[in-house]
């Protein structure tokens, strides 16, 4: 039987290695770390383009279109933050809430001279949303493979293609 002896760390030259907590707690909160810079990039290099400015009968129309018909809308507002950009568009259903200085849309209030641009929300319609575009599903890459063999085919058709003797 071996006898063993207790583990003993010392100090090497006045260095003294930093305890675990310290070492390697940073290691484990790394991915919260990426995903907040990667929001703070996008939110940094965002661009929201200035749509032309609609006047109040224009807005009219769209909102009674939207509460006629039950469409939601779109609308961004007049309004840049900080930087000098124009705020992200505003989503939603207006209920046909509006008064002489303002309307009302997601419960709250939006003044008449705050808005720039209003209009219907295009919705695409569920049988027609293709959810494999990204290039990465299984399907995608069935055809591209497909495609890639009908052209290798075609080439070897047409590099060794001879015409058939007349028997005149």
């Amino acid at each position: 039987m071996v006898k063993r002896t207790k583990k003993t760390f010392t100090d090497y030259n006045q260095y003294r290695d930093r305890p675990f907590g310290l070492k390697w707690a940073t290691a484990y909160a790394m991915d919260d770390l990426m995903k907040g810079v990667l929001e703070n990039e996008a939110w940094a290099t965002k661009e929201v383009v200035g749509l032309e400015l609609m006047n109040r009968e224009e807005i009219d129309t769209i909102l009674s279109e939207s509460f006629l018909y039950h469409k939601p809308i779109t609308l961004q507002l007049n309004t840049k933050d900080e930087f000098g950009r124009f705020l992200d568009p505003v989503e939603g259903q207006f209920l046909g809430e509006a008064y002489e200085d303002y309307f009302v849309l997601n419960e709250q209030a939006i003044y008449w001279t705050d808005v720039r641009h209003v209009s219907i929300k295009k919705e695409e319609k569920w049988f027609k949303v293709d959810y494999f575009q990204d290039g990465k599903s299984s399907r995608n890459k069935q055809k591209k493979k497909e495609s890639k063999i009908e052209k290798e085919i075609e080439l070897i058709k047409n590099e060794y293609y001879q015409d058939f003797a007349d028997d005149d």
